[in-house]
């Protein structure tokens, strides 16, 4: 694929719509839920296997931190939806907004207005999709949604350490290693393969080829050409979508609570296209 030539906000948009899929397609699965998280990462493993070239993947130790953290990603998601309510599971991957600005004013020791205000406005819109959950959240479920934001951080900033020219590749490689974890730690899980129906296969076909595969290689393509910071406001796509697509195909509407973190949400990322860069601001000034 020739993505150079695709921008990378665009890349990383089409990362997040796929990944909206999973609440549609998941909703039609009865299945064991590792068998599902483990299947579906082999599935990606194999549609992406023939895109995987060793040579231009950087095989250091930032590599071990993005399978590692996608692996985590992936297998906290799926303990926590099990512990504590769906939208709180599902909506602190995005914390990963927070954490990617606190640690570069860390790094930068500066604190940028600019980068806070959207910050702050979209974090104000998941924290209303975090309450608009019906069931009583415990509070071991709720640590380990937690670390989602940890991980789903440090997967945005090692992609552009360790994908080299290949981050389709990288994207297989990390489906080959999380789906081997979750079968070696759950090979109970295994057992329910035997028993899936012709139309549980072709919603696991599709999650594999299309919501995972296709998901976070557009999304490793994209990190490659822009900030992880706008990266992961970009992603926020996937909260927005998500309920969409459930309202549209399964007739189940949002609540009031997501309708008000979808328009906080939506204020916060139009905030973060309208602002004025650091950059460009000092070229103005400089001007």
């Amino acid at each position: 694929m020739k993505y150079k030539s695709l921008p990378g906000g665009f890349m990383v948009f089409l990362g997040a719509a796929f990944w909206s899929l999973n609440s549609p397609l998941v909703k039609y699965l009865t299945l064991d839920s590792f068998l599902i998280c483990g299947l579906r990462s082999l599935i990606a493993a194999l549609a992406l296997s023939a895109t995987i070239r060793p040579r231009q993947l950087k095989w250091n130790g930032w590599m071990a931190v993005y399978v590692c953290s996608y692996a985590g990603l992936c297998l906290s998601i799926i303990v926590a939806l099990g512990a504590t309510s769906a939208p709180i599971a599902i909506g602190m991957q995005y914390t990963a907004t927070i954490w990617l600005f606190l640690a570069n004013c860390v790094m930068t020791r500066r604190f940028q207005m600019r980068g806070f205000l959207p910050v702050l406005v979209i974090f104000i819109g998941v924290v209303f999709f975090m309450c608009s959950g019906q069931d009583p959240a415990s509070q071991t479920g709720n640590l380990i949604a937690l670390g989602e934001g940890i991980f789903f951080a440090l997967m945005t900033v090692s992609s552009k350490k360790a994908a080299g020219g290949n981050p389709v590749g990288l994207t297989a490689v990390a489906n080959v290693f999380t789906g081997v974890v979750v079968f070696l730690l759950f090979p109970g899980a295994l057992a329910g393969i035997g028993q899936m129906s012709g139309l549980e296969w072709a919603v696991m076909l599709a999650l594999g080829v299309v919501q995972v595969g296709g998901g976070y290689a557009f999304y490793n393509m994209g990190i490659q050409k822009v900030s992880a910071q706008k990266a992961s406001v970009i992603a926020l796509w996937e909260m927005i979508l998500g309920p969409v697509w459930v309202a549209v195909f399964l007739k189940e509407y949002p609540s009031p609570m997501v309708l008000v973190g979808f328009a906080f949400i939506l204020a916060g990322m139009l905030l973060d296209a309208l602002l004025p860069s650091e950059r460009a601001q000092r070229a103005h000034v400089q001007s």
